[in-house]
């Protein structure tokens, strides 16, 4: 009769009493360790940084589908693709300009009819910022920043075909 009261009070007490007090110690000294331990965790987990891309980048969300489609393709064919289709560029360009939110990739037009395309930061700065003469080379840098694949740089002869 002892133990069908004791297992029921033991239950309790393990449940409520020292299994919280186990989690709650085992939380505080993982806590501790990474703290102790943050220099040597963050130097070895960090990415390198490519050329072109803000300390800090994260792949950006592009609502386009048909451009994000073309994303695979080597740059040149993209920049091609929006030449003969402008419309897709412009899209890309009208939902740079909808975004409400930081950090994030832009793209947007200078009042000269050049594009800009870079990063902008939470504290309103412009970083890794190029510059186009044309959307389509333009697009193509922001579709492929955007999606962390790399920057785009038109060749002379190619920017000139436009």
């Amino acid at each position: 009769m002892p133990t069908n009261f004791l297992r029921p009070v033991l239950r309790v007490v393990l449940l409520y009493i020292v299994r919280p007090v186990v989690l709650l110690v085992g939380a505080f000294l993982s806590s501790f360790y990474n703290v102790l331990f943050a220099w040597w965790i963050d130097g070895r987990k960090r990415k390198p940084r490519m050329d072109g891309f803000p300390q800090g980048f994260r792949v950006q969300r592009i609502g386009v589908t048909s451009a994000v489609a073309l994303s695979d393709l080597p740059g040149a064919e993209i920049a091609k693709y929006f030449r003969e289709h402008p419309g897709i560029a412009k899209a890309l360009l009208g939902e740079s300009y909808d975004k409400r939110f930081t950090p994030s990739t832009f793209i947007s037009e200078n009042g000269d009819g050049a594009f800009r395309v870079g990063w902008f930061t939470r504290d309103a700065q412009h970083q890794c910022v190029k510059e186009f003469q044309n959307l389509a080379d333009a697009a193509t840098d922001y579709l492929l920043f955007s999606l962390g694949k790399s920057r785009w740089t038109p060749s002379e002869s190619q920017s000139q075909k436009h």
